[in-house]
């Protein structure tokens, strides 16, 4: 028989054999368990990725568009993370509707990378203006939620608008939070300071998720009287948690997890547009300059504000492992299948005819090391020298 074979130990714990032709795979049977087989895993999913190696996804223009998307998904796949929603943090609205549109344009002329992308989550603008709570982004950009102008960013991006962040506290967040959720977009709150009453609300209208839980936060808040505790009070919502290591205290995680249990915390990124870039001091469009620090540690220059992670998704694995007391299966589908089940992203089957996109991997002595990256039939392997 014509075509690739990979073999590995799966997510089930069975080993198998994957033959791939034509980006397609065309059988999948079991063979022996040997010790040695690398796993043959889900991709990772990304529910929250600003950009990568300098391109921002509030940034693309139609000069832009096509290489950027290109040079971030290709930084993705060799990291593992083979669907993502491309994040828009707040910009100016016509700089951002703009994007969206430059993003639809590239996409629906690329199948490839229209299964890359997902779609797309809109986080920014529709945030608390109040320091603190709206971490590194500019408040002359931010802006009340208004329904009609975010339909008009979501028709400019061809429909492709997954999830949308609101502060529930702000004046209109609440009929637009209805308004969203019945038109099928997820609802997730963050960079916003809602009391347990106003949580609460939010979760009858119609939201499901929290952006980036414990992040988009002041520095320092009351004991008692702060979002954290009604977000995880909340049954209805699913919590997105940072797992780079320095936006989250083990013990964190370890908590919301608990409290929610696996099936409803999901790993983001939440990468910055320098993610994968050398150390230093950067400009931003939209957010305040940050600073690259050499342990990867990303933040508002002269300010202890996180400006995002330098890390992709695969980073939040080795953090539950190593860190959280998860073990290594539960942590591949924090970063994987659950995020794609939460917001409603298909992911390929390990079976005769569906898409081949799948991560071969290995976990030894705490690092995280992917082989490869098979996506829609095609290899993608990190260069030695590329970091990330």
């Amino acid at each position: 028989m014509n075509g690739t074979f990979y073999e590995g130990i799966t997510l089930d714990n069975r080993a198998v054999r994957i033959t791939v032709s034509g980006g397609k795979i065309s059988s999948c049977s079991d063979i022996p368990y040997t010790a040695d087989l690398p796993r043959l895993l889900p991709v990772l999913v990304d529910l929250q990725q600003n950009g990568a190696l300098g391109y921002a996804f509030n940034q693309l223009d139609g000069r832009t568009a096509q290489k950027a998307l290109q040079v971030i998904g290709d930084h993705l796949l060799v990291n593992g993370v083979g669907r993502v929603l491309a994040t828009l943090p707040t910009a100016p609205y016509d700089v951002l509707q703009n994007a969206a549109g430059c993003i639809a344009g590239v996409l629906d002329s690329d199948e490839k990378l229209n299964t890359l992308y997902a779609g797309i989550f809109h986080e920014g603008v529709f945030i608390s203006p109040d320091f603190g709570w709206r971490g590194g982004h500019k408040p002359e950009y931010i802006r009340s939620p208004e329904w009609q102008i975010f339909a008009d960013f979501d028709r400019a991006s061809g429909h492709r608008v997954k999830m949308v962040n609101v502060a529930p506290e702000v004046p209109g967040a609440m009929e637009f939070i209805r308004r969203a959720a019945d038109a099928g977009i997820k609802v997730a709150i963050g960079h916003c300071h809602p009391d347990a009453a106003t949580i609460r609300q939010a979760v009858k209208n119609g939201a499901q998720m929290v952006t980036h839980f414990a992040n988009g936060a002041a520095p320092e808040i009351h004991r008692f009287k702060n979002p954290l505790w009604g977000f995880l009070a909340e049954e209805g919502l699913a919590l997105g948690l940072v797992g780079d290591g320095f936006h989250l205290p083990p013990e964190v995680t370890q908590v919301a997890i608990k409290v929610k249990g696996v099936e409803n915390c999901f790993m983001v990124s939440d990468a910055n547009m320098f993610s994968g870039c050398a150390p230093g001091i950067y400009q931003r469009i939209g957010g305040m300059d940050c600073q690259i620090e050499e342990n990867g540690f990303i933040h508002v220059v002269g300010q202890d504000i996180l400006a995002g992670a330098w890390f992709q998704n695969n980073r939040s694995v080795e953090y539950l492992v190593n860190h959280c007391k998860v073990d290594f299966d539960t942590a591949w589908r924090m970063c994987s299948t659950i995020p794609a089940k939460l917001c409603g992203i298909t992911l390929p089957e390990l079976s005769g005819g569906e898409e081949a996109s799948f991560v071969l991997a290995k976990f030894n002595n705490g690092k995280l090391q992917i082989n490869k990256t098979v996506f829609c039939g095609k290899e993608y392997i990190k260069d030695n020298c590329q970091k990330g």
